[in-house]
């Protein structure tokens, strides 16, 4: 196997620094959770709308995680029953310990697992996940609620979220030298774990990121769910406009949620508070000069990985091929930003 060292900072002497995208991995702790119950926008948007949602109906809550947060909630605004989904064993072990500390066992049910290899009694009225990536599809909700929509779900089965997008804009990180958050690199090393060696993984950017924009923004994947329908998936080549002369180093994409179509929150993860969800940075092998007024062309293209749930992605521009970003088992130190970032003693 190759062996590796990274360059790396404390997040605290560092303006920007980097940290690996977790959410598409089973890398999660106390710490990371910790910060899912913090009432930040997205909290208040989940809690919004399942408040208005939920009484008297059964719920479905995939990926309820350790504290069982939206399940308890649903229960709490009067749900008939909630089913909670969690493929975590020992994290779903903790999710009967939340629920049965709330007093609510006899009205959530825990369900170890994947929501794929589940059945319910009765189909669910109310859909709730949280199953939304950096990249907004990187968790794999396209499969995983086409799935719960077909077999778990009531025909005019309520969402929660209404949709999922994910937005694109230029940066210029020139006068940066980027490095991995040291706090990150143990969950760094659980996802090599995971995917049974190291390669160039997705890496999410901390820091004032709207001072680095150089270009209009544009949404490259939107994917809504409609009542009683399969998510409707849309990609499109967009134009970004560079609004002034800057060395474009990368694109930065993330993560706006739709919570509700009833009029509540969007959640923006670059313009909003948010600790859930983060901006991915994706390097351009060449950076290239660009000038006030030019316009560039980029795609997002979305496969399905090996496992059969989440997604490969490539990212185009002006055309050609400038990223490439795979779940797990792509190359290592491929270009010149991951070569710079890792550093390989051989082979061991």
């Amino acid at each position: 196997m190759t062996s590796w060292t990274v360059r790396g900072v404390s997040s605290a002497d560092a303006r920007f620094v980097l940290f690996p995208s977790m959410g598409e991995y089973r890398a999660y702790d106390d710490h990371v959770y910790d910060a899912f119950d913090a009432a930040d926008d997205r909290h208040r948007a989940y809690r919004d709308a399942i408040r208005a949602a939920a009484h008297g109906q059964v719920v479905v809550d995939i990926g309820t995680g350790r504290d069982a947060l939206w399940a308890l909630a649903a229960a709490r605004a009067g749900a008939r029953h909630v089913y909670a989904i969690e493929a975590d064993p020992p994290t779903a072990e903790r999710a009967g310990e939340a629920v049965a500390s709330a007093g609510l066992s006899d009205r959530v049910t825990v369900l170890p697992g994947h929501s794929t290899e589940q059945t319910l009694p009765v189909r669910a009225e109310v859909c709730v996940s949280e199953i939304v990536g950096n990249i907004a599809t990187a968790e794999g909700a396209i499969p995983i609620l086409a799935d719960a929509g077909a077999r778990l779900c009531a025909p005019g089965c309520l969402w929660i979220p209404f949709r999922m997008q994910t937005w694109a804009a230029a940066v210029d990180l020139s006068t940066t030298r980027l490095a991995l958050a040291a706090e990150s690199l143990p969950y760094l090393r659980a996802i090599f774990e995971t995917a049974g060696g190291p390669f160039d993984p997705r890496l999410c950017l901390a820091g004032p990121v709207d001072e680095v924009l150089i270009s209009s923004c544009a949404p490259v994947e939107s994917v809504t769910f409609e009542t009683g329908s399969p998510p409707v998936s849309e990609r499109d080549e967009v134009s970004l406009r560079i609004a002034l002369g800057a060395t474009m180093t990368g694109i930065v994409l993330w993560a706006r949620v739709a919570v509700s179509r009833r009029g509540g929150r969007e959640v923006d993860c670059l313009a909003g508070d948010t600790r859930a969800w983060a901006p991915v940075y994706v390097p351009l092998p060449d950076p290239r000069p660009v000038a006030k007024g030019d316009h560039v062309t980029i795609a997002l293209a979305r496969t399905t990985s090996d496992d059969g749930i989440h997604p490969d992605y490539d990212l185009m521009l002006d055309g050609g091929p400038a990223w490439h970003g795979p779940h797990h088992g792509g190359p290592f130190r491929a270009t010149p930003f991951y070569r710079q970032l890792f550093h390989s003693s051989g082979e061991a």
